[in-house]
């Protein structure tokens, strides 16, 4: 029987291929795993499998352990446990994403892998729905205020440079940054690229410190680079230098 899948199946097929020119040394967490569905890719292309939930009951791959973990608290694992990461279409439900990437820093070995997937609110086709209406792509109306625990909403949506800084103040480095696929609605939007990257250009040139200038530079290669701009969804590779400690 067929696994449902939680996120969409282009997300799971781009990550795949970004795991594919990776080692099978080592062991791989999949966080939110859900039913388990990519998890169950991973596994059947070589690599050493485990996964986390908030509700693990449905978790349905057989040799795989799934554990309960709620993300916004302590991973119930060791440091320094896995060589890779993935966490597809999870970080925008969380209060806290700082505490969350420093788990995540936590229980990866020195060298180890981070690929984290979420909506792409910077792409152009976003950016006009935000224009008109004040909300996002996948968050299209205000939360239900009246409703408590628990919230599955996307409560906290993140832009490329914002999780950038998290991830860089945490100690990764940035691999990648790419997509799952180009959005029709944005590319017709094209026209507006040179607008957008002489008005982003000119917001990072205000930046005072020489060295933060310079990570503008990478950072505006990326803002305006074709999978930012036109892509659905953000997925961004990270990497915990081979000396860091947990």
């Amino acid at each position: 029987m067929a696994l449902p899948v939680y996120a969409c199946l282009r997300t799971h097929d781009r990550a795949l291929e970004l795991f594919q020119g990776w080692p099978r040394e080592g062991r791989v967490l999949e966080v939110a795993a859900g039913s388990g569905a990519f998890a169950a890719r991973l596994q059947a292309a070589g690599f050493t499998m485990e996964a986390c939930d908030l509700y693990p009951e449905q978790f349905g791959v057989p040799g795989i352990p799934v554990s309960f973990a709620d993300l916004s608290r302590r991973l119930p694992y060791e440091d320094g446990r896995f060589a890779c990461l993935s966490c597809l279409e999870g970080i925008e439900h969380l209060e806290d994403q700082f505490a969350f990437v420093r788990e995540c820093w936590r229980v990866l070995e020195p060298g180890g892998r981070l690929l984290l997937s979420t909506p792409n609110i910077l792409g152009l086709a976003s950016r006009w729905r935000y224009f008109w209406t004040g909300f996002f792509p996948l968050a299209t109306r205000p939360m239900n205020e009246l409703r408590r625990e628990p919230v599955h909403d996307h409560i906290n949506l993140i832009t490329y440079y914002e999780l950038r800084y998290i991830l860089r103040t945490t100690g990764f480095t940035v691999e990648q940054v790419t997509t799952d696929r180009l959005r029709t609605s944005g590319r017709l939007l094209g026209w507006t690229r040179p607008l957008v990257s002489l008005a982003t250009r000119r917001a990072l040139a205000r930046e005072p410190d020489p060295a933060q200038r310079q990570a503008n530079e990478e950072i505006a290669m990326h803002l305006l680079s074709r999978d930012l701009l036109y892509g659905r969804t953000l997925m961004l590779v990270a990497r915990k230098p081979a000396g860091a400690a947990a």
